[in-house]
């Protein structure tokens, strides 16, 4: 099953200026292996920015849509891009026109979300010189708000706009649902809060290389525990990747990621083979333990049974001593003969 993907990247002014020559395909040669300039005529837009810039372009929008820009600096957010997209498979399944309807229905769902508006746009470009098909839209994070004199104003603030941990997955689930309810047969990207937010760029190698049959076939496991990256699986094959890159990208937080696993591995072996002696000790103390309770039981046991015999003596001993005594009696009263016995220190003894 193939993925709705949708990413989001936050760009400072500096920043935005760098996308253009990507996303318009300003230049005639760019170091991607991966884009085949014969094909980008067949690259079209959703909304084509006015201006042969993106400040330009920026710069007109605020003028335009009466933009307040409250206390942007250098270093602050100016504006954001997704980049939409699922796989080879799901698209050469669908065909190329339910491939413009998927991005139709992308750059419909981006408009309508969190009240972003066509109007503020700066551009939506459909690449299909690329590896995979795929969407750069670019877009100012307006939020309402009020000014000083408590007037309704619409303010640039991406802080606001992405408001919240959660932010991104609520985008997630939305453009899933949104998606999925216009006939596309995806799966939503799989979900972990913790997980690192990585940049587009980094996104790009990394799909590039995850999309290969090798890594399929060799890193089939290594891939679900690659790092903290975001959906590895999700992603889709985009920029060129060199070897120092795949080096450095992937197979050594791979290699990195493994040792640390095989350490923790050897820690917990060593402290399960503790509790197993510890179990151990602790079952032949048990075994011993039930073996004494046992051996205690069996000597009670006599122990009553030799209480039992040995008060019957007693009472034997007793009542021989009774007809002993009867005995001397007449022998005394008959015979004149006296026996002298110690009776009562002999009761006395049995007694005891």
């Amino acid at each position: 099953m193939s993925y709705a993907i949708i990413r989001n990247e936050k760009y400072t002014k500096d920043e935005m200026i760098k996308l253009a020559p990507h996303n318009e395909r300003f230049k005639k040669k760019y170091s991607n292996k991966n884009i085949d300039l014969s094909k980008t005529s067949q690259n079209y837009h959703l909304k084509r920015p006015q201006e042969n810039s993106y400040l330009k372009e920026y710069q007109r929008l605020i003028k335009e849509n009466n933009l307040n820009q409250g206390q942007l600096h250098k270093n602050s957010i100016y504006v954001c891009e997704v980049i939409l997209t699922s796989d080879n498979t799901f698209f050469n399944e669908i065909g190329k026109t339910e491939t413009e309807r998927y991005f139709e229905e992308c750059f419909k769902f981006m408009t309508e979300y969190k009240g972003i508006g066509k109007e503020n746009i700066l551009s939506a470009v459909v690449h299909l010189d690329e590896e995979t098909p795929h969407m750069h839209l670019v877009y100012i994070p307006v939020v309402n708000s009020k000014d000083k004199k408590g007037n309704n104003i619409r303010k640039i603030s991406a802080s606001e706009f992405w408001k919240g941990k959660d932010s991104y997955k609520k985008l997630q689930n939305q453009f899933y649902k949104y998606i999925t309810e216009k006939r596309f047969n995806l799966e939503r990207g799989k979900e972990n809060t913790n997980r690192e937010h990585i940049s587009t760029d980094d996104m790009k190698k990394l799909t590039n290389f995850y999309n290969t049959k090798k890594i399929k076939e060799n890193f089939n496991e290594e891939k679900r525990h690659i790092i903290t990256y975001q959906d590895v699986q999700d992603f889709y094959k985009y920029e060129d990747f060199t070897k120092d890159n795949i080096d450095k990208k992937l197979i050594y937080p791979i290699l990195k990621y493994n040792n640390s696993l095989l350490k923790q591995n050897q820690d917990l072996l060593i402290e399960l083979s503790k509790v197993k002696n510890a179990k151990k000790y602790y079952s032949d103390l048990q075994i011993q333990n039930n073996q004494i309770i046992k051996e205690n039981q069996e000597l009670e046991d006599k122990l009553k049974i030799n209480n039992i015999e040995l008060n019957a003596c007693y009472d034997i001993i007793k009542e021989l001593l009774n007809k002993n005594e009867k005995i001397e009696k007449i022998l005394k009263d008959k015979l004149g003969i006296e026996i002298i016995n110690d009776k009562n220190n002999t009761i006395k003894n049995l007694d005891k």
